[in-house]
């Protein structure tokens, strides 16, 4: 007698075999004992869970010289002519093969007869998704009203290929994938009736590697067999496969750990070496990183994975040099790649700029660490805002307008020493008002406002600022190098963050202004003390030295700008 493989000699016989499967299998056992058979019935579910199996024993439990019954006897000439593929009253029909409208036409015509032996003829159709639009149209009146002695069992890996119009005519009963436990106790039970020499850590991998087939579990133990000539090794299901290897896997993850990106290169190029599939690598990864967070974020719960104790404590070490975040941007980036290489004929190279890419990356801060780095840089920023002062009293006019007499040393202290304001501020809060402070002396002295854009303060010690200047704006700095321009300044700071202050100014090609301190402010913009009288644009004494020279190079003219307009 020829050779059977496991996969059809362990096929169930009897609804209490199917596995995974009770929720349907005890829905159409309890119909049959009720004698509320539907005439058309739809079986969908990924491959190898059981469909077609469940099919041909409700045939036999309905054809059942002794029934029908909730359970076949599989003893009588009928049930074993469906066991063995002979009965003429059960049609197998390949819905991809099998397609058109000519075949549901025949299929139309050979329905009126009765059937030869069995009560009932009873047509199971497998992918019937792979009708045609025009053989579906076909099958719809006789799908609704059969003749009584006729059955459809329909089978589909894809039932939103189904049009909607026969499913409607259908109990729809949806087959699920077969958990891994439930596998690994099934290849037991054949290793052990086949006397095959497994291990079950070979099994559990053989179970996780068929994805809930239990029809690809029970080949890939045929071909392992057949493989290995004693007793199959962890190595031996590892080359038949092409599966990646645990160490492999701790490699590659180690080299992220550990930012060796040359080591992680020559493990790819030992992969690509040994034929493994890149894809196929890649996923093996992104699993391991799965399980690690798993068991990262498990916290000494029974974690989420089929492991053994050595592996979970291998696992457990291994998850303590990752965070929750960084695997969580790992396992993103390698499915990125996945993407990338299915849309491209390249294969090696994505994956090793993935691999360079993670063992380059930097920390990894979780929202939450953010959003408290925020929190507490907005209450630093409240605590540092000086308290609301009323409104500022107006500028005089131009009439009222006088130059500020001469102030010796000795009485300017003592007016500084009479003033309330406080002398406490730092050089963050004096950056954070340096744009009010140009402002403020702009519509004062405009020329002023004009050369100190040019510095920024870098210094504020001792209640003294230090504005700096580069050497390329030395004119700008000696321009503003006078009693009259530093007491302006000393004002204007006094004026807008309450502190009293003395002046200076330093060169200094290490110099940077940033962006966000100093720009041009139009004196519309001002607001505050002097914000409703400026001084004449054309004023002379306000005009830029340069720019006079200019003027008077081409005999031009200053001119006022319209209010709001830009500059």
């Amino acid at each position: 007698m020829s050779y059977i493989v496991l996969a059809r000699k362990y096929r169930p016989q009897a609804f209490s075999e199917i596995i995974g499967q009770s929720h349907i299998t005890t829905t159409l056992a309890n119909a049959i004992s009720q004698g509320r058979v539907a005439h058309a019935y739809l079986f969908s579910g990924p491959r190898g869970i059981g469909k077609t199996t469940t099919a041909r024993i409700l045939a036999k439990a309905l054809n059942c010289e002794k029934g029908p019954l909730a359970g076949p006897c599989n003893v009588c000439a009928s049930c074993n002519e469906i066991t063995q593929g002979t009965s003429l009253d059960i049609l197998e029909i390949d819905g991809a093969s099998n397609r058109g409208i000519d075949e549901i036409r025949n299929l139309r015509e050979n329905i009126k007869f009765a059937p030869s032996k069995g009560k009932l003829k009873i047509y199971i159709i497998d992918e019937v998704h792979m009708l045609t639009q025009e053989a579906f149209n076909a099958l719809l009146k006789t799908l609704e009203e059969p003749p009584a002695h006729v059955k459809f069992i329909f089978a589909t890996t894809s039932p939103h290929k189904v049009p909607p119009t026969i499913l409607s005519r259908c109990q729809r009963f949806d087959f699920r994938r077969i958990s891994l436990k439930d596998i690994f106790d099934n290849l037991k039970k054949i290793a052990k009736a086949e006397k095959i020499g497994v291990s079950d850590e070979v099994l559990t991998l053989i179970a996780k590697y068929a994805d809930g087939s239990m029809r690809d579990a029970e080949v890939i133990l045929d071909q392992i067999t057949s493989f290995s000539k004693g007793a199959i090794a962890l190595e031996d299901v590892v080359r038949v496969l092409g599966i990646v290897g645990e160490d492999v896997l701790f490699g590659l993850s180690g080299a992220i750990r550990d930012k060796d990106a040359p080591g992680a290169l020559k493990l790819i190029d030992t992969l690509v070496n040994d034929g493994k599939d890149m894809v196929q690598v890649i996923v093996g990864l992104i699993e391991h990183f799965r399980d690690l967070s798993i068991i990262k974020v498990s916290l000494g719960a029974v974690p989420l994975t089929d492991m053994g104790p050595e592996k979970i404590k291998r696992y457990e070490e291994e998850a303590q040099r990752f965070t929750v975040e960084e695997i969580l941007y790992i396992i993103n980036t390698l499915s990125n790649t996945i993407d990338f290489i299915r849309k491209s004929s390249l294969a090696k190279v994505p994956f090793e700029v993935a691999m360079i890419k993670l063992t380059r990356m930097g920390p990894i801060v979780s929202l939450s660490e953010i959003a408290e780095k925020v929190e507490r840089l907005e209450k630093r920023s409240k605590q540092d805002v000086p308290p609301a002062r009323a409104s500022a009293p107006a500028a005089p006019t131009a009439s009222q307008a006088s130059p500020a007499p001469a102030v010796a040393p000795a009485s300017a202290d003592k007016a500084h020493a009479a003033s309330p304001a406080s002398d406490r501020a730092d050089l963050d809060e004096l950056l954070s008002s340096w744009s009010r402070i140009v402002a403020l002396i702009q519509t004062r002295k405009m020329s002023a406002a004009q050369y100190l854009q040019r510095g920024f303060p870098v210094s504020f010690e001792s209640g003294t600022i230090s504005i700096g200047f580069t050497k390329a704006d030395n004119f700008h700095k000696e321009a503003l190098d006078s009693a009259e321009f530093k007491q302006l300044i000393e004002d204007a700071v006094r004026e807008i963050l309450k502190v009293n202050v003395k002046i200076k100014f330093t060169i200094s090609d290490a110099v940077n202004k940033p962006d966000s301190v100093v720009k041009e402010y139009p004196a519309d913009d001002v607001s505050g003390p002097g914000a409703e009288e400026r001084p004449s644009f054309n004023s002379s004494e306000d005009v830029d030295p340069i720019i006079k020279n200019a003027l008077e190079m081409f005999g031009g003219e200053l001119k006022e700008p319209e209010r709001g307009a830009s500059r």
